[in-house]
């Protein structure tokens, strides 16, 4: 397997994304990472919550791979659930 990271950078959403780490929106308005990067030669496009980021970091790290599948738990979820219902 091989990855290779072109660009990661912190953002404001301007529409709403999907976080790839959690699956949950990202509100239009909130910071959020994006990172483009190669996997076995595939282009990738993801948008990260931040907190998301930082987890998947830890997971990699304590793992030592940088294979994952979508849907994991996202951190601090009850802070992401107030922000949501303050913005509907």
């Amino acid at each position: 397997m091989s990855y290779s990271l072109l660009s990661r950078s912190a953002t404001r959403a301007r529409k709403e994304h999907r976080c790839i780490w959690c699956c949950h929106r990202i509100l239009i308005g909130s910071q959020y990472v994006r990172e483009n990067s190669t996997y076995d030669g595939h282009f990738q496009n993801f948008a990260w919550h931040e907190a998301c980021r930082k987890d998947a970091d830890n997971h990699f790290d304590e793992y030592g791979d940088n294979e994952f599948t979508s849907g994991n738990e996202m951190p601090f979820q009850a802070l992401y659930q107030l922000e949501i219902s303050a913005n509907v």
